[in-house]
C-alpha cells in the first residue's frame, strides 16, 4: 500500500524519467552551478570594470588595440553588442596601423559576432569583403572556422525549409574538409574540429581516436573555459550520433556547467539539455533550464538561438498545460474520495465512542484486578530476585570449587608420575653407582691406576646422564602435557615459534616453561636443575617473553595453564 501511495505521489508531481542515478547527481550539480549563475556574472563585471580602468586617452594605440582584444575576450560571448564596440575600434586601429593582418583578423571576429547575434545576411557580406592573400595559417583556419559557423546559423535559421537546410549543412561539412589544411594538434580547437567533422561517424578508426583523446582532455579539465565548454559538446554530440545517451547527457551537462561559469549567453548545450528532459517527463527541470537560455539569448542577444529556444519553450509550455490538467482530473478523484471516506471515518468514530464507554467501565474492574495482580507479582519478583542472588553466588561457589578440585586432580596426578619417575630414576642410578664401584673395586685389584684416574676425571659419564635424564624428564613432561609445545608456540609470534630438532622432545627453552607449568618459578631452582648459572635462566626467559604476542607480565601465568593433562 506504502509503494502505491509512493507511485501516485510520483504521478502527481510528474518526476518520473528514466535517468539514472549518475545523471541525476550531474543534474543536481548542474542545477547548484546554475542557482550561482549570478555569482559568476557578478565576478564578470568585475574582471570588466578593472579594465576599465586601464583605460586612458594617453594609451598608443598598438596598447589601445590589445587593451580593447581583452575587452573581447570578456565580452564576445557574454554581451555581443559590447564587443561588437571593441572590433570596430580595433579595425580603425589596424587600418591607422596599416596593419592589414590585424584588420583581418577583427573582421573575422567581427563576422563571428554578426553571425552569433543572427545578423547572417551582415555576416556573408562582411566575410566575402575578407581578402584571403593577406591571411596567415592560423587565420585561414579562423576564416573557414567563421564560414562554418555562419552556414550553421544559416541552416538552423531556416528550419523548416529542409530543402534550403540540406544545402547550408551540405556547404558547411565541404568548408569543414577545406580546413582540415589550416589546422594541426597545437590548435586549440583541433580535437573538437576533427569530433564535428567526425561526428556522423563516430565509430571509425578516425573517430574513435578522436574520441579517446577529447574524452581524456574532459575529463581532465576544470570545466571553467570557453574550451572545455566547446570539447564537451563536441564529445557529446559524438556519443549521441553513436546511440551512447548515458553519454550524450553526461558531457552536454559538463558543456553547460562550462558555459554557467563563463557567463556564455550563447548556450546551446543547456538548451538541448532542456529538450532532451522534456523527452524524460521532467518539466520542471526543463524549464527552468530552458527560461535561463531565453533571457541569455535576448540579453546577448542572439536571434536565431531565440527562434530555436522558443519551439522548445512552446513544448514544455503545453506538456505545463497537459500536466496541470491531470493534476486537476487527480485531485478531483482524490476530493470525491477524502469525502467518501470522511463519512466513513465519522461512522467510525461514533461506534469507538460507545465502544469506548463500556470499555470504560471494564477498564475500571479490570483495574482494580490489575492492582492485586501487580501486588503480587511484586512480592513474587521479590522472592526470585534473592533467590537468584542465592543462585548466583552457588554457581561462584561451584565455580571455584571445581577450578579447585581440577588443579588438585592434575596436581595430585603429576605427583603420583613423577613420584613414580623419581623413584625409578634413583633406583637406576644406585644400580649404576653399585656397578660403577665394582668396576673401580676390579681396577684396584688389578692394579689399573692410570684407567681409574681416566673414569673419574672424564666428564662423558655425567654428560651422558645428564642427556638421558633430561630425556627422560622430556618424555614424563609430553606425556602428562602431550600439547604443551603446541599450545606454547600459539604465544608466540609466528616467525619466532620453537622448531625442535630432529630426535629432540624439548629443547633448553621449553625445559625452563617445562618447569614454570609444574610450578617452579625460581629462576635459581631452574638453573640447579638445567646445570646452568641463574642468569642463563634469566637472560633466556627476557628473550621468549619477548617473542610473544601477549603482554609480558601475563607470560609465565599463561604458560602456568598451558597444556592439556593426558589421563
Amino acid at each position: 500500500m506504502r509503494n502505491i501511495l509512493m507511485l501516485i505521489l510520483l504521478l502527481i508531481s510528474g518526476k518520473i524519467y528514466s535517468i539514472n542515478a549518475e545523471l541525476e547527481h550531474l543534474l543536481m550539480k548542474l542545477d547548484s552551478v546554475l542557482a550561482c549563475s549570478d555569482k559568476y556574472v557578478a565576478e564578470k563585471e568585475a574582471k570588466i570594470e578593472e579594465l576599465r580602468k586601464r583605460q586612458s586617452s594617453a594609451l598608443k594605440p598598438e596598447e589601445r588595440l590589445w587593451l580593447n582584444k581583452m575587452f573581447y575576450d570578456e565580452y564576445y560571448v557574454y554581451n555581443a553588442d559590447s564587443a561588437m564596440v571593441y572590433v570596430n575600434d580595433n579595425i580603425n586601429i589596424s587600418r591607422e596601423l596599416g596593419r592589414k593582418d590585424w584588420e583581418q583578423e577583427w573582421l573575422l571576429n567581427k563576422v563571428f559576432l554578426l553571425s552569433a547575434t543572427g545578423l547572417l545576411g551582415d555576416a556573408e557580406d562582411e566575410i566575402k569583403s575578407i581578402d584571403i592573400n593577406n591571411l596567415n595559417k592560423d587565420l585561414m583556419f579562423q576564416y573557414y572556422d567563421s564560414k562554418i559557423y555562419l552556414y550553421s546559423h544559416l541552416g538552423q535559421y531556416v528550419g523548416v525549409n529542409q530543402e534550403l537546410a540540406y544545402s547550408y549543412y551540405k556547404r558547411e561539412a565541404e568548408l569543414k574538409y577545406e580546413a582540415q589544411r589550416y589546422i594541426n594538434t597545437d590548435h586549440s580547437s583541433y580535437y573538437s574540429f576533427y569530433a564535428s567533422l567526425y561526428k556522423d561517424y563516430p565509430r571509425g578508426v578516425e573517430g574513435d581516436s578522436i574520441k579517446i583523446q577529447l574524452k581524456r582532455i574532459v575529463d581532465e579539465s576544470s570545466l571553467a573555459s570557453r574550451s572545455d565548454a566547446i570539447n564537451s559538446y563536441s564529445l557529446s554530440v559524438m556519443y549521441r550520433n553513436e546511440g551512447d545517451e548515458y553519454n550524450y547527457m553526461k558531457y552536454l551537462i559538463y558543456s553547460a556547467i562550462a558555459d554557467i561559469k563563463i557567463c556564455n549567453r550563447d548556450i546551446a548545450s543547456l538548451e538541448e539539455l532542456s529538450d532532451i528532459l522534456y523527452n524524460h517527463n521532467d518539466i520542471d527541470r526543463g524549464y527552468t533550464y530552458i527560461g535561463y537560455c531565453l533571457k541569455s539569448a535576448l540579453l546577448y542577444p542572439n536571434r536565431v538561438r531565440v527562434v530555436n529556444i522558443s519551439s522548445v519553450m512552446d513544448k514544455l509550455r503545453h506538456a505545463y498545460q497537459k500536466r496541470n490538467a491531470e493534476q486537476e482530473s487527480q485531485l478531483r478523484t482524490s476530493l470525491y474520495t477524502v469525502s467518501i471516506m470522511s463519512f466513513v471515518l465519522l461512522v467510525a468514530i461514533m461506534f469507538i465512542y460507545f465502544q469506548y464507554r463500556k470499555l470504560v467501565k471494564s477498564r475500571k474492574s479490570l483495574d482494580e484486578s490489575n492492582r492485586l495482580l501487580s501486588q503480587h507479582l511484586d512480592e513474587l519478583s521479590e522472592a526470585q530476585q534473592m533467590l537468584a542472588e542465592v543462585n548466583k553466588e552457588l554457581s561462584e561457589v561451584n565455580e571455584k570449587l571445581k577450578v579447585s578440585n581440577n588443579q588438585l586432580q592434575e596436581s595430585n596426578y603429576v605427583k603420583e608420575e613423577y613420584i613414580g619417575y623419581v623413584f625409578s630414576i634413583c633406583s637406576s642410578y644406585i644400580s649404576k653407582l653399585d656397578e660403577y664401584r665394582k668396576n673401580i673395586g676390579r681396577k684396584l685389584k688389578a692394579g689399573q691406576i692410570d684407567d681409574i684416574k681416566s673414569l673419574t676425571s672424564s666428564t662423558t659419564i655425567v654428560q651422558s646422564e645428564l642427556k638421558e635424564f633430561y630425556h627422560s624428564f622430556d618424555a614424563i613432561f609430553l606425556h602428562v602435557y602431550p600439547d604443551f609445545v603446541e599450545d606454547f608456540n600459539a604465544l608466540l609470534r609466528p616467525e619466532e615459534r620453537v622448531v625442535l630438532k630432529e630426535g629432540e622432545l624439548l629443547n633448553t627453552e621449553l625445559r625452563i616453561y617445562a618447569l614454570v607449568r609444574l610450578g617452579i618459578s625460581d629462576s635459581v631452582k631452574i638453573a640447579e636443575f638445567l646445570h646452568c648459572s641463574p642468569q642463563t635462566v634469566y637472560n633466556n626467559r627476557l628473550k621468549t617473553r619477548n617473542k610473544a604476542i601477549i603482554p609480558k607480565e601475563e607470560f609465565a601465568e599463561k604458560v602456568r595453564s598451558l597444556g592439556k593433562m593426558q589421563k
